[in-house]
């Protein structure tokens, strides 16, 4: 859990502070409690709203893909 935060904090470094900490948080908390799904359409939201771009998304995508674990 602790690379899976570190990564997470490098790809969402760019972005505003006010807005790194909520993404983080409401990412991690999706993942860990819910599932991957649920934190994908969660940044999905956040392309949407344009938050992020299609490039942080698909990097976020990829750490998903890469710490999670399917039940």
């Amino acid at each position: 859990m602790i690379e899976f935060k570190y990564e997470l904090d490098k790809i969402l470094s760019p972005l505003p502070e006010n807005i790194t900490g909520t993404m983080k948080g409401s990412i991690i908390a999706k993942a860990d409690k819910m599932d991957q799904d649920i934190a994908m359409d969660f940044i999905d939201e956040k392309v949407k709203d344009g938050t992020i771009d299609e490039e942080t998304k698909e990097k976020l995508y990829r750490l998903l893909k890469y710490f999670c674990v399917y039940r």
